[in-house]
């Protein structure tokens, strides 16, 4: 009994699997159309999915291959471009450079022009100032040293020795040569033939005479009515309207006049404030 219960359940048990399996069957037959139909479209709209992928993956690489055709033309144009660029830019650095060196070049050069020109005016104006330093100096040397005798100005001797013959307006004197007393409107110093005589203080020569007394008298203008008078002289070194300045040789000692034999050589020295005699002597250190 209890194995047709378990031969029953299991015939069951078997029938209901193949009834199962034909359900099952049945029921993928009966919806296979539809899902071919379903699948179609899909893998239509895969395909034309993919072909519009292909499409716009192509359009795109297209794209992107134009594109990459435009960059390479533009980075051709941007590298002809910029090398014509770059070389004019070169050419321009270039002749700005030559603009440059050539503008320091005539920089320099202005400035050794100007150095040049300064170099000149500085040797110009050196040879302006030397030549007005000579210009003054002849002018100085033309005018000559002042004339302007006074009361207060200090002579010195025209030669060195004693007084043989003093001055003496005022009452007469002894000369030996003449052996006889008179005035003296001179002074006689002794000093040996051909000693230098000297100018005892600035003056212009007035006049060169030859007399019986004094010889080859020199007569100089000292201004303000001063005149200053040698005597006895030889070999003058000065000439009538030269300026002589104070201590200048005017000529040397000569021989002794007749008048002055016994005295022996002497620079005969006498000196007229407006045409009168004065004294020498006041005036000599």
């Amino acid at each position: 009994m209890r194995k047709n219960r378990t031969a029953k359940f299991i015939f069951n048990g078997a029938l209901l699997a193949v009834m199962a399996v034909l359900g099952v069957t049945a029921y993928q037959v009966a919806n296979k159309p539809e899902h071919i139909q379903e699948v179609l479209p899909l893998e239509s709209t895969k395909e034309n999915d993919t072909a519009k992928a292909d499409g716009a993956n192509s359009t795109d690489d297209s794209s992107l291959a134009e594109a990459g055709t435009n960059m390479v033309e533009a980075d051709l144009d941007g590298i002809s471009d910029t090398g014509i660029l770059d070389s004019e830019s070169l050419i321009n650095q270039s002749d700005n450079s030559s603009a440059t060196d050539m503008a320091s070049l005539d920089n320099t050069v202005d400035l050794t022009n100007s150095a040049d020109i300064n170099d000149t005016a500085d040797i110009s104006s050196s040879s302006d100032i030397g030549e007005s330093t000579s210009v003054n100096a002849q002018i100085s040397l033309h005018k000559g040293p002042e004339i302007n005798f006074s009361e207060d100005t200090l002579m010195e001797w025209p030669v060195n020795g004693h007084v043989l013959i003093d001055y003496s307006m005022d009452q007469s004197v002894y000369f030996p040569t003449l052996d006889q007393y008179k005035l003296s409107p001179a002074i006689s110093v002794q000093a040996v033939e051909g000693a230098p005589v000297v100018s005892a203080v600035n003056g212009t020569v007035y006049s060169i005479e030859n007399n019986a007394q004094t010889g080859t008298t020199v007569t100089m203008e000292l201004g303000n009515g001063y005149q200053a008078i040698y005597g006895q002289l030889t070999d003058l070194d000065v000439a009538e309207g030269d300026t002589v300045t104070k201590g200048s040789i005017i000529g040397y000692v000569a021989a002794p006049t007749i008048y002055y034999s016994e005295e022996g050589s002497n620079l005969y020295f006498a000196m007229k404030k407006d045409g009168e005699p004065i004294d020498p002597i006041t005036y000599l250190p």
